[in-house]
C-alpha cells in the first residue's frame, strides 16, 4: 500500500488498483510507473496478478517493492484474475486496470471527485485514448440491434460529444472503478467469460440493480488495447454468452446522439455504417439494415479505396483491405 499526501480534502477514499498481467512486461512496467508518476494526494495500493507470464514479466514484477504481487500457477484469464485480487484488496474502491494502459495526470483525482459529488454511483469509467490521441472509450452504447459498441470511437480526443460527463449502462473494464461492496453484491466478474464481455455483463447487472454508471472525460488513460497473446481466442463464445443474456436490452444509441444535437439523417447513417459490418449472429439487426448492407458495403469499400488512392495512402489501403476481409 502507498499513501501519498492527502492535501486539504476532508475525507480521503482508499483505492485498490488491480492489474492483471500476462506477458508484455515493458507495457506492464510503464503502467505501474505511470501510476506512481501521475497519482498525487490519493491513498491507494497496487495489486498485480501475473497469469503465468513467460517473457520475464514475473522477474520484473518481483523487483517492484511497492506492489502486492500474486503469482498464479495456471493461466486463469481476466475474470478470475480480477476476482482473485478483489478478495484480498484492502480498498473501499476497486480499480480494474489493464496492463497495457498508461494513466495520465490527475486521473484518480477526477474519479474520486465523481464518487464524492454524485449519488448512487455503482461504477465510474474514464476516457481511454489510443496512443495516436484518438478516442477508444467514451462510454458504451447499445445499438439498434441490441449489441454494445463504444460511442465516438476513433474520433479526436477533443471531440466535443466525447467530453462531457454522463450516465451509461455499460463502461469498459480496461479502466473501471467499482465500490468493493457493490462488486461483491453482484458476484464480481462472471468467470464463465474468458477474456471478453465480462465487463458488459457486470455493468448491466449493476445498472439493473438500480445503480448509476458514470463516464468522466476528466480522467484520461492511454490504452494500447488488446495486445495480450490470445486476447480474442474465445471472442465468439463470449459474445454468444453475453447476447444470450442481454439480446433484448433496450437500445440507447439514438438517445445519446439526440442529446448531442445530431440530426436524424446523421443518426440513420451511423446505424447503417456501424451495423453493416461483421456477423449477425443473433439475427437482431433490423431488416432494413440486412438489405441496405448488400449495397452499402461494396459501395463504401469502393469509394474508400478511391479516396485513399487519391491521397496516396497505400499503407492504409493495405490495412483496410485486411480489415474488410
Amino acid at each position: 500500500m502507498k499513501t501519498l499526501a492527502t492535501g486539504s480534502r476532508m475525507k480521503k477514499l482508499f483505492f485498490s488498483i488491480i492489474i492483471p498481467s500476462f506477458n508484455n512486461k515493458d507495457l506492464t512496467l510503464k503502467c505501474i510507473e505511470s501510476i506512481r508518476k501521475n497519482t498525487q494526494g490519493i491513498t491507494y495500493e497496487i495489486i498485480v496478478v501475473d497469469d503465468c507470464s513467460t517473457d520475464g514479466a514475473r522477474e520484473m514484477l518481483e523487483k517492484q517493492k511497492d506492489i502486492h504481487l500474486v503469482l498464479n500457477k495456471n493461466n486463469q484469464g481476466f475474470a478470475k484474475n480480477n476476482n482473485q485480487a478483489a478478495k484480498i484488496a484492502k480498498g473501499e474502491y476497486l480499480i480494474f486496470l489493464n496492463n497495457d494502459t498508461e494513466v495520465q495526470k490527475c486521473w484518480l483525482e477526477a474519479i474520486e471527485d465523481v464518487f464524492k459529488s454524485e449519488k448512487n454511483v455503482g461504477a465510474v469509467g474514464v476516457k481511454l485514448t489510443y496512443p495516436n490521441n484518438k478516442v477508444q472509450h467514451a462510454g458504451v452504447m447499445i445499438q439498434v440491434d441490441h449489441t454494445p459498441k463504444h460511442i465516438y470511437q476513433h474520433k479526436p480526443s477533443d471531440y466535443r460529444p466525447a467530453n462531457h460527463q454522463r450516465d451509461f449502462k455499460i463502461l469498459t473494464a480496461a479502466c473501471l472503478v467499482i465500490p468493493k461492496k457493490i462488486f461483491e453484491k453482484f458476484g464480481g466478474f462472471d468467470e464463465e467469460f474468458r477474456n471478453g464481455f465480462e465487463d458488459v455483463d457486470l455493468c448491466l447487472k449493476i445498472f439493473h440493480g438500480g445503480y448509476r454508471l458514470i463516464y468522466t472525460p476528466k480522467a484520461v488513460v492511454v490504452h494500447h488495447e488488446s495486445v495480450a497473446p490470445g486476447r480474442f481466442r474465445a471472442e465468439d463464445k463470449n459474445f454468444e454468452l453475453m447476447m444470450s443474456r442481454w439480446k433484448n436490452e433496450e437500445s440507447d444509441s439514438h438517445k445519446f446522439y439526440r442529446e448531442d444535437g445530431f440530426s436524424w439523417p446523421w443518426i440513420l447513417w451511423q446505424d447503417l455504417y456501424t451495423m453493416s459490418w461483421g456477423k449477425d449472429r443473433f439475427g437482431t439487426r433490423p431488416k432494413w439494415i440486412k438489405f441496405a448492407r448488400i449495397i452499402f458495403i461494396p459501395t463504401y469499400k469502393f469509394f474508400t479505396f478511391l479516396k485513399l488512392l487519391f491521397k496516396g495512402d497505400f499503407s492504409e489501403i493495405k490495412n483496410r483491405s485486411e480489415r474488410y476481409r
